[in-house]
């Protein structure tokens, strides 16, 4: 897809892996819609993004409320008459272990990070389907391909996403809409410095990294075609969407158990 002048929408696009996303696609001259809770964090980025000679909008938005979503996209719709790439990147996390984890903060992680997927997608769906084009980039994690120790309810929702993502794929494809799962690993963002403590989150990759291949999904796809799962990080092994065995399962949750010990530095690995 040519980004000059097309219209973007990022969720969670105040921050992390959102916020790089979006200065990357103004950058590359598409309109950018940054949508989130926080209006200062979304003024800040529009900020980023005009200082580097982009176009950007900023829209609270809260992706677990339907009213919310259609309000975003009904705005984007008015403004430019068309949507050409949604990027639900709009997700938080809780470190608990699922018996001391609330109701509450489980539905605050499911809603926000698989129902704002959701939502989001379902709203921009009928335009797109429309138009005969768009690409849709839902951002999972590697924790969405091996459950780990006290983050079940961020493990369960980024399952979901792929999941979602490619009942979506097997839905749309056939509309000439893309749809892609990108699965971060441990990334330099407020989010992983809260979880992790900034020294050890210093260790990770930066959210530019992430961003670069979202864009490159966008512009290029994948040879592998619409719905595919992509791994983005240095330390990862090997995946493919194809590679879903015993083996494969307990290789990567032994990569990720290694990261997380070495993400807490010296004095706390045994």
């Amino acid at each position: 897809m040519e980004l000059a002048g097309a219209v973007a929408i990022v969720t969670g696009g105040g921050s992390g892996i959102g916020r790089a996303t979006a200065l990357l696609l103004a950058e590359r001259k598409a309109w950018v819609v940054v949508a989130g809770r926080s209006s200062g964090a979304l003024e800040e980025a529009v900020v980023l993004i005009e200082s580097r000679g982009g176009h950007g909008i900023a829209l609270p938005t809260d992706v677990r409320d339907s009213a919310s979503v259609q309000r975003l996209v009904q705005a984007v719709l008015a403004r430019f008459g068309r949507i050409d790439i949604v990027v639900n990147s709009a997700g938080v996390a809780v470190a608990k272990s699922l018996k001391d984890m609330t109701e509450e903060e489980w539905d605050s992680v499911v809603e926000t990070n698989l129902k704002g997927v959701f939502l989001c997608s379902k709203a921009v769906l009928p335009t797109m389907i429309a138009a005969g084009r768009g690409v849709i980039i839902n951002v999972s994690s590697v924790l969405g391909r091996a459950g780990i120790a006290n983050y079940g309810a961020y493990c369960a929702s980024k399952f979901g996403v792929i999941g979602l993502t490619e009942a979506m794929a097997a839905e749309c494809h056939a509309a000439g809409i893309r749809t892609y799962a990108v699965c971060p690993g441990p990334t330099f963002t407020a989010l992983h410095r809260r979880l992790v403590g900034e020294l050890s989150a210093q260790r990770s990759m930066p959210p530019e990294r992430v961003a670069e291949r979202i864009v490159g999904l966008v512009t290029h796809g994948s040879p592998e075609g619409s719905s595919v799962t992509v791994v983005v990080d240095e330390q990862a092994p090997a995946m493919s969407c194809g590679q879903t065995g015993r083996s494969w399962r307990q290789r990567v949750k032994r990569w990720l158990l290694a990261a997380i010990r070495f993400a807490r530095g010296p004095s706390k690995r045994r």
